[in-house]
């Protein structure tokens, strides 16, 4: 943690400012130590993590994902896949962020907060789970990157303190999306903009067999350890390269029964098997996993009073600006 992140935090317990109580630092950087406001109330930095939280509460299988794969989508080039990915669902530039505060809601291994930090931008990444500790040994020994461990419903920061919160592909695994979407908004400086990316609620059609084939498995699914999933994951790999064989799949539709070919649970055909692999766990292990459609993004983004709202190309991701006082 950077002894300067303290300007912009708080008190998750009664909002008054934190300050520094007892640190092990080197520079800039407190490696170890507590901060603490007026009335008493401690939090941690363990590892050079602040940690607002004491558990991982329904993330636990994040926690496990971004250990195994802490490295898996981190960018080893400067326009690497997972800057194009974030600038295409983001709707930025580079130039956009440079010299911005960013908060990344959901930062897990840091891969988009790799991309905003080399870009020039002074990141904050918060995740409830134990990812921070991949984030933190990818990004957060940087120069303008802090990693914090907290509750997205229950920040530790300062109203307006950021010019950018994005949050790409997390919102749609809490409680309740809205809400965590709408909690965001505080901590925006007027002028400054949102980005939200959530799943489609069109990635199969309701009440379609593929729709209720994948809820079924995903009853089953979220409650296995997560050791044991990742190893099912592993086992489904053959079947991943005997799809990718031309035709195979139209075979395999042709032989078996209609109620076998469709019980396979769906997975992606990312080319590389690390990624294959990562995203097919992505998918089966999270607690909570809703899907929505532009519209009713839309409106969450005017019940927020946002301005300038922008309808995104990559389903479903939206943008907008917060109003500054006096200002139509």
């Amino acid at each position: 943690m950077k002894k300067n992140l303290v300007d912009v935090l708080r008190c998750t317990q009664c909002g008054s400012g934190l300050a520094l109580r007892e640190a092990r630092s080197e520079g800039g950087e407190v490696l170890e130590g507590a901060l603490g406001c007026d009335n008493g109330h401690t939090y941690d930095v363990v590892r050079g993590i602040l940690r607002m939280v004491k558990s991982d509460a329904y993330v636990g299988s994040f926690s496990f994902e971004w250990q195994r794969h802490n490295k898996t989508q981190l960018d080893r080039e400067e326009n690497g896949k997972s800057a194009q990915v974030f600038y295409h669902k983001a709707g930025l530039t580079p130039g956009f962020l440079k010299g911005k505060r960013v908060l990344d809601v959901g930062v897990g291994a840091g891969r988009f907060a790799d991309v905003c930090q080399r870009a020039g931008a002074d990141v904050v990444g918060i995740d409830l789970s134990y990812a921070v500790e991949s984030a933190m040994q990818n990004v957060g020994h940087r120069q303008g990157a802090n990693i914090v461990q907290a509750d997205l419903f229950d920040l530790p920061f300062r109203d307006e303190s950021f010019d950018l919160i994005y949050s790409i592909g997390v919102l749609h695994h809490t409680p309740d999306c809205k809400r965590a979407f709408q909690g965001l908004i505080r901590f925006l400086r007027p002028g400054g903009t949102i980005v939200i990316w959530v799943y489609n609620a069109h990635v199969w059609s309701p009440g379609s067999v593929l729709e209720r084939v994948n809820s079924l498995w995903r009853s089953v699914t979220t409650r296995l350890p997560p050791r044991l999933l990742y190893l099912l994951c592993l086992g489904e790999v053959p079947l991943y390269y005997l799809r990718r064989i031309p035709g195979a799949d139209q075979i395999m539709h042709l032989l078996l029964p209609g109620i076998l070919y469709h019980a396979i649970p769906k997975t992606n055909d990312h080319p590389r098997l690390s990624e294959h692999v990562l995203d097919t766990f992505d998918w089966y292990s999270p607690t909570y996993q809703s899907k929505h459609t532009y519209p009713e993004v839309y409106g969450w983004f005017e019940q927020a009073g946002l301005k300038n709202i922008r309808v995104l190309p990559h389903p479903v991701g939206m943008s907008g600006e917060k109003r500054i006082a006096g200002h139509s």
